[in-house]
């Protein structure tokens, strides 16, 4: 098919289209102009019918005013409403007073609510009609109007007090002849129905319609009948609280004259589309011929090069086609220009060539320049100088950037591990960090040369300053971790730093440390391998919208022979398999488990395993931390056996007087078991909450002291001695406490609560404020909370004055 073809193709199916989308369009608007109206001419005439209730509501209301003031009717329902047989007297009377006012029901009730007479019925009464609601409010001295189905058939009815002894309810039938007055315009029919049969019909083509062919007025909007066409609304009837339910307009309207309006549409429309249709198909083939001789004019000079002429050629032209000609022309002349200086172009490009490879080599020696000196400044900075009897650390790191640089290989990266001893209140500890800047090669080493060399800067503080030793690992760890992250902040986020930093207590095995998005730690035990905890705390370090208080120290108490393995991202971060244009990389950070099992939580062997896998992606670094491991089969642990069999006795007399609630023999009895086995930490746990319940704060502090000692990871027992030191307005010691604690489990209630206590009594108002918000977010409508927020707005307003 020529491209002449296929321009008029083209453009006839793409005009197809649109006329077809316009067609749609076309329709979908008619037919939504031709409905807007006529639903819009139904709901009028529903309205219609509503105000002509309202009008008959308010023409009954002054009905029955007149009625009821005038002095012979009056006297007439008064009597009647004790004596029955003065209405059925003086009934002509009352039937004149119905055919006067156009009334259709006239009844007379008593103060029971049972029917004492009606006129339009005198034979039938006595029923009970207490419970219909306008009888009910007409009881109760009020008038009410409903529409409602009765004997009568559907009526408008009104119900009004009668001298507070009974009611009077009058009402007119709402027929056929009703419902024709409601449309003045004999092209609208309406009939009403209930519950889906028809109650009253105000024309005879709506009648004739339901007689003959009632499915065409439920199921259809548009139908014929007798060869017109109409439209059906069906219109919900909303009256008042106590009006029949399930009342439906019906609305019929003749579309006679709407449809020839729409076909005189459709006609114009329809010329007019095959008009503009024809004009756009010739101008088409007009400017598609043009085109065509223009391009055949190209494909002949492409296909005879050599005998073509400049001047046959659609230079001259302004459009694409014509700048192709110059085009040409200009190829061709550049080429006739290649063929004869083609050896000395080769030349010339060669040592161009050779010219920039020289340039790029020497700025990769630059750049090489820029890796080594920043390796050297990151060397020093990580690494292993911790020096300890019990823990262990091993070191394993795997940068992604090597190079060269005047014959010796190195490598930079992101990732910085480190670890060192310091003292802290005289115990000795094995600090550690593993972590991974953002970014690769030079802009990752520029992060972990910050972060080594402001976590130097804190361990030579630390090892040389005596005020920086006299704090609780919890303290010097949270203090450690804003200093680092509050220098972080000062690059705007440009610089963000995953991390794992702790202590680890030389002594207990104890461990301290907080976990800033950095993986999970893996704790190997019994040839186990599982993760410490699955939880991240805190975002990256350096991440703008932290500030560094929402610190938590998580705690673990390591065992004699467990290994904690720490590891930046580059463990999980493995290409599995790689094609062409897919490249997969392991998302399951469990996998690193199973190479933990198999290399038996040896870094070499670890690291083997994870080869085996896939290919690392990104900066690998390994952390390994052992308690204790190097000949643990001859550790001798307490057993039971080994103490003396009156620590036992006095322990269980202890045990069985606590539950018996004689906390004087439990304290004697656990004070001669804790001269048996002095280093008992249950004993010493028991018996210091012993004390503090008989309010021998003292006693108990001492006991405590010794007990966090042996045990500092019983989370739960800082709050017992912080109590212990408030009660003993030791305030400096029970505050240091209490925020330890904090430290370690921020949602902490009752520790929240004795927090706050102990910075008002040492008249902290800020600080105490700042620990009730705290309290009010754990538990706002506590009884406790309340009152100790009145005890601190009374303090500051005592500031205030």
């Amino acid at each position: 098919m020529s491209i002449r073809y296929k321009f008029l193709l083209i453009l006839s199916v793409s005009q197809i289209f649109l006329v077809i989308a316009l067609t749609t369009s076309f329709a979908y608007l008619l037919q939504s102009v031709k409905n807007i109206p006529q639903t819009q001419r139904a709901e009028d005439l529903s309205r219609n019918f509503q105000r002509e209730l309202e009008f008959k509501e308010e023409k009954l209301r002054l009905l029955l005013e007149e009625i009821t003031f005038n002095p012979v009717t009056n006297q007439l329902l008064q009597t009647g409403l004790s004596n029955r047989t003065v209405l059925q007297s003086q009934l002509p009377y009352l039937q004149k007073i119905m055919t006067r006012y156009g009334l259709s029901i006239f009844e007379i009730g008593g103060a029971d609510g049972k029917v004492l007479f009606r006129v339009h019925r005198p034979k039938d009464y006595g029923d009970d009609k207490k419970n219909q609601p306008i009888i009910q409010m007409a009881l109760d001295g009020q008038s009410a109007a409903s529409l409602e189905d009765g004997h009568s058939g559907l009526g408008f009815r009104l119900a009004a007090p009668l001298f507070g002894k009974g009611t009077i309810l009058i009402g007119q039938v709402v027929d056929d002849d009703f419902t024709k007055t409601i449309s003045k315009d004999n092209r609208i029919h309406l009939a009403i129905f209930q519950g889906g049969k028809v109650r009253t019909t105000g024309s005879d083509i709506m009648r004739n319609l339901l007689n003959e062919n009632p499915d065409l007025l439920v199921d259809t909007n548009r139908f014929h009948f007798k060869d017109k066409p109409y439209y059906v609304v069906k219109i919900p009837y909303s009256g008042k609280d106590n009006t029949l339910k399930n009342l439906e307009f019906y609305v019929m309207i003749d579309e006679n004259e709407v449809e020839s309006k729409t076909f005189k549409i459709w006609s114009f429309f329809t010329i007019a589309s095959f008009v503009l249709f024809g004009v756009i198909f010739l101008i088409s083939f007009m400017f598609s011929r043009d085109m065509v001789e223009a391009i055949k004019l190209l494909t002949t000079a492409m296909i005879d090069i050599d005998k073509w002429k400049p001047e046959e050629l659609p230079t001259n032209r302004k459009d694409e086609i014509g700048q192709m000609g110059r085009v040409f022309i200009g190829m061709k002349e550049e080429l006739s220009v290649h063929q004869n200086h083609l050896e000395d172009m080769v030349t010339q490009r060669t040592k161009e060539l050779n010219e920039t490879l020289l340039e790029v080599q020497k700025l990769k020696e630059k750049q090489d320049g820029d890796y080594f000196l920043t390796s050297l400044l990151i060397k020093p900075l990580r690494g292993s100088f911790s020096k300890s009897v019990s823990v262990n650390i091993q070191i394993m790191e795997r940068q992604m950037k090597e190079f060269t640089f005047r014959g010796r290989k190195s490598e930079i990266g992101g990732d910085l591990t480190v670890s060192d001893s310091i003292h802290l209140l005289g115990k000795k500890y094995t600090v550690f960090l593993n972590a991974d800047a953002m970014g690769k090669s030079i802009q990752g080493a520029g992060g972990a040369l910050v972060m080594g060399t402001v976590f130097k800067s804190i361990l030579t503080r630390t090892q040389k300053l005596r005020y920086m030793q006299d704090r609780h690992p919890e303290r010097w760890l949270k203090e450690c971790f804003q200093e680092i992250h509050n220098v972080f902040i000062s690059f705007d986020g440009h610089m963000l730093l995953s991390a794992v930093m702790g202590l680890v207590d030389e002594e207990t095995g104890t461990l301290y440390y907080i976990n800033a998005e950095h993986p999970w730690i893996v704790l190997y035990r019994d040839e186990m391998a599982n993760f410490l905890d699955k939880e991240h705390s805190l975002r990256k370090i350096g991440f703008t919208e932290m500030s560094g208080d929402e610190v938590v120290i998580q705690v673990f108490p390591m065992k004699p022979g467990d290994v904690l393995l720490i590891g930046s991202d580059g463990r999980d971060d493995i290409l599995v398999s790689e094609s062409e244009s897919i490249r997969v990389i392991n998302d399951d950070e469990n996998l690193f488990l199973t190479h933990v099992r198999r290399g038996a939580a040896n870094l070499e062997e670890i690291y083997k395993s994870l080869l085996t896998t896939g290919e690392l992606t990104d900066d690998f670094s390994l952390l390994r931390i052992s308690f204790l491991e190097e000949g643990v089969e001859n550790v001798k642990f307490p057993v039971g056996h080994n103490k003396k069999k009156d620590y036992y006795q006095k322990l269980g007399e202890g045990i069985q007087s606590y539950r018996d609630g004689d906390w004087q023999n439990a304290i004697i009895s656990l004070e001669i078991a804790l001269e048996s086995e002095p280093e008992d930490p249950y004993c010493l746990r028991e018996l210091s909450k012993l004390y503090m319940k008989s309010k021998e704060y003292e006693k108990a502090i001492v006991l405590a002291n010794k007990y966090l000692k042996i045990n500092p990871g019983d989370t739960d027992f800082l709050f017992y001695i912080a109590f212990a030191h408030k009660q003993k307005r030791n305030f400096e010691l029970a505050l240091e406490f209490s925020e330890r604690l904090k430290l370690r489990d921020p949602k902490n209630f009752k520790n929240s609560l004795l927090l706050t206590e102990i910075l008002m009594h040492q008249n902290q108002v800020a600080k105490a404020e700042i620990a009730m918000l705290a309290l009010e977010e754990i538990s706002p409508e506590n009884p406790k909370v309340l009152k100790l927020k009145r005890f601190l707005n009374k303090m500051k307003n005592m500031q205030n004055v």
